[in-house]
């Protein structure tokens, strides 16, 4: 796996776009990597990719087919994806901030969740378009970077900005930086609302429920400790990251990433912790007041 490349996106973004992440992989078929859940949504263009790769996503059976310079849209996952790769395989991808395709979509964020279509389909195809062209046509990933900028900027600016009763960016926020191990009953207390406002109002922004959300926070922070450090006792490290048993520590593997941590540990290709460890290396930025 070539070094993943993170670039940080225009101020103006900063509420709803975490950064662009680059990378290319030459690949002969008989790798699978995976994806799992990153408690984000993301706008992925494919810069090199074979018509026999696919994604199996969001069920086994479900095979998604990408046409090259195309964005697809990718909303909250609570579950796994797996690839089916072969040659070279190039992927450019606009990752939204917790709350980011809350203000990018006409409809709720949940709408999309576990859910994966190319742009146009969905009902943006001048914005679809755009980023195609502007992809199709650059000698080089970085040269597109001051032109996507304008492009979502002109694209969020022309939205009528969403400003709910109870703004959930600095929630998801406060959760990320604790690594999923905060009490939702203690924020619920400092928004003084009620816990069923609270949940409505997370899903509707996030796309997943409070709780889950948690979930896949504290699971990907114990993968990037855990592919910084393969060798540390599974069970040391998990008791860090708020695991009290076995049960829930596999619940959490089974569901994520579909194997066992000893079957994730043997794995030979893994795109998914490079990926994991840029956006803990770039959090989301909180908007100035």
């Amino acid at each position: 796996m070539n070094e993943i490349r993170f670039f940080p996106p225009d101020d103006s973004l900063i509420p709803y776009v975490n950064g662009y992440l680059f990378s290319s992989y030459t690949l002969d078929g008989t790798e699978k990597p995976f994806f799992t859940p990153k408690g984000t949504a993301a706008l992925v263009i494919n810069i090199e990719i074979s018509e026999s790769s696919y994604l199996e996503y969001p069920k086994p059976d479900v095979k998604l087919y990408f046409e090259k310079y195309a964005p697809y849209l990718f909303g909250q996952m609570s579950r796994l994806g797996k690839s089916h790769l072969d040659g070279q395989f190039a992927p450019f991808v606009i990752v939204f901030t917790p709350t980011g395709l809350y203000h990018f979509l006409d409809e709720p964020s949940n709408q999309m969740t576990d859910k994966a279509h190319k742009l146009e389909d969905l009902g943006y195809p001048e914005l679809a378009n755009k980023l195609k062209h502007l992809f199709a046509t650059a000698s080089h990933v970085e040269n597109c970077i001051p032109e996507l900028n304008r492009i979502l900027s002109d694209y969020f600016n022309s939205k009528t900005f969403k400003n709910p009763a109870f703004d959930m960016a600095p929630v998801a926020n406060e959760i990320l930086l604790s690594n999923g191990l905060v009490s939702l009953d203690t924020l619920i207390d400092r928004l003084k609302i009620n816990t069923r406002t609270f949940q409505i109002q997370f899903k509707n922004q996030v796309g997943l429920s409070p709780k889950l959300f948690c979930r896949i926070t504290r699971f990907n922070s114990l993968l990037v400790a855990l592919d910084q450090n393969p060798k540390a006792d599974l069970l040391e490290l998990a008791l860090d990251f708020g695991y009290s048993d076995n049960p829930h520590l596999y619940k959490d593997f089974k569901q994520f990433v579909g194997m066992t941590p000893r079957q994730y540990l043997r794995l030979i290709l893994n795109i998914n912790s490079g990926v994991e460890l840029e956006l803990k290396r770039n959090p989301p930025k909180l908007r100035s007041s």
